[in-house]
């Protein structure tokens, strides 16, 4: 029964509309946010973090040891684990992990990439950026030497004024 999950079309398109939605979820975010929509976003966490642990089960019984070759399900795998272990430190032994809760969460938006694997024109797309990427880095590094000239003529000519 769990393979007939995993394979069906419409589990699979639930999974991305879920990972599409928590992505959005995710940049929902600003400073000094009402304490209100922090404590509704820990509650949509935790129901996106519980799809996710039910999904890497239902992976895990449908297709037992040959799970784990598929490097996606070895990402998903890690993401839940983490975001687990994040869930249980901090209600069950009072451990914050903020920081780290949070760079956890932002990985998660990661899964949005497994959108490349159904549509084949954002993975020329995607092709195309990891050809351009070295020209990129060049690019980069001139605009990071542009910016550090700006910011050294900036602190000289106005470290004498005052706030």
């Amino acid at each position: 029964m769990c393979n007939d999950v995993a394979q069906a079309d419409s589990f699979n398109a639930f999974i991305l509309i879920c990972i599409i939605v928590n992505s959005v979820c995710l940049a929902v975010t600003w400073y000094s946010e009402p304490d209100s929509l922090v404590r509704a976003m820990e509650v949509v966490n935790l129901a996106f973090t519980g799809i996710y642990f039910i999904e890497m089960i239902i992976k895990m019984i449908a297709y037992k040891k040959t799970y784990f070759m598929d490097g996606w399900n070895v990402f998903d795998f890690l993401i839940v684990m983490f975001a687990l272990i994040g869930i249980i430190s901090e209600q069950v032994f009072n451990i914050k992990v903020g920081a780290l809760s949070t760079v956890v969460r932002a990985f998660r938006i990661l899964r949005v990439l497994k959108l490349i694997r159904k549509a084949k024109n954002l993975q020329k797309i995607l092709n195309t950026f990891l050809l351009a990427i070295p020209e990129l880095a060049n690019v980069g590094a001139l605009l990071f030497l542009f910016l550090f000239l700006f910011s050294v003529l900036g602190v000289f000519l106005f470290s004498a004024v005052r706030l």
